[in-house]
């Protein structure tokens, strides 16, 4: 399975969403890790509206997913196996520790191929209540069939980050080796939360060009750790005037070998 994988945190859409539309457009991923995407009571509706408009479908995410989602490219619905967000933190974390953000993830599992009999996933993008957002979709597959990729947003704050390092250790361990990770990880390639998914996850690219700031890149804090089944063939950063004004970070986009 070759696939093509962009994460990009799009700032609530509080910047130029059309152009943030034309950067994901012009880069055609077939799975697409969103971070800090629309909150409050339209947020889910404008994060679907924001996917259809690229020509994806959201698999994963919600009020459990913290602003983290996953997208898809209609090819790929009939190989979700599952999809949800995943929220380790409570709202009301920000009244305690000085209103950061709260922390979840979202992830998708793809299988390699779909499976005689295969439902497929449901593309309406209406959401069960509840803090998870199940996709169904191949029927059958096993653990070494599927490929999970996982949208993460650490948080800004090194404390908070230190203290979230044992949920995303023990979801790489957990994923590992079938996953990809990827997202704003708001930390260089060394930093020490980084480095402790190192092993059962490796840097994708250790050359990766920076992503933030996005006028003047300096620090890499938006990228790819993945197991050791997926094959890196290149992890690019884009550039160009839409993602200049799209948001506040650089996307980047892996392709990948599985």
């Amino acid at each position: 399975m070759r696939l093509r994988v962009m994460t990009y945190n799009i700032k609530f859409l509080a910047l130029d969403a059309a152009a943030a539309r034309r950067v994901v457009r012009a880069e055609k991923p077939d799975v697409l890790l969103l971070q800090e995407t629309p909150r409050w009571v339209l947020g889910r509706w404008r994060t679907r509206a924001f996917a259809r408009s690229v020509g994806l479908e959201v698999v994963a995410g919600g009020i459990a997913g913290r602003a983290c989602a996953i997208a898809v490219a209609p090819h790929l619905l009939t190989q979700v196996v599952e999809g949800r967000g995943v929220a380790f933190e409570p709202r009301w974390v920000r009244f305690r520790t000085g209103w950061p953000t709260p922390r979840g993830y979202a992830y998708v599992r793809l299988a390699r191929r779909v499976a005689d009999g295969a439902s497929g996933a449901d593309s309406s993008g209406t959401e069960p209540s509840g803090t998870d957002v199940p996709r169904p979709g191949t029927r059958g597959a096993g653990p070494d069939d599927v490929l999970t990729l996982v949208s993460v947003h650490f948080s800004a704050q090194p404390p908070s980050r230190a203290v979230h390092v044992p949920v995303y250790r023990a979801l790489a361990a957990r994923e590992a080796p079938d996953v990809v990770v990827g997202g704003d990880l708001n930390e260089n390639p060394r930093g020490p939360s980084v480095v402790a998914l190192q092993p059962p996850l490796r840097d994708a690219d250790p050359a990766q060009a920076p992503t933030q700031p996005v006028t003047a890149p300096r620090s890499r804090l938006d990228g790819f750790l993945v197991g050791d089944t997926v094959t890196v063939r290149s992890v690019r950063v884009p550039d160009g005037p839409d993602v200049l004004v799209g948001s506040d970070h650089r996307p980047a986009v892996l392709e990948l070998e599985w």
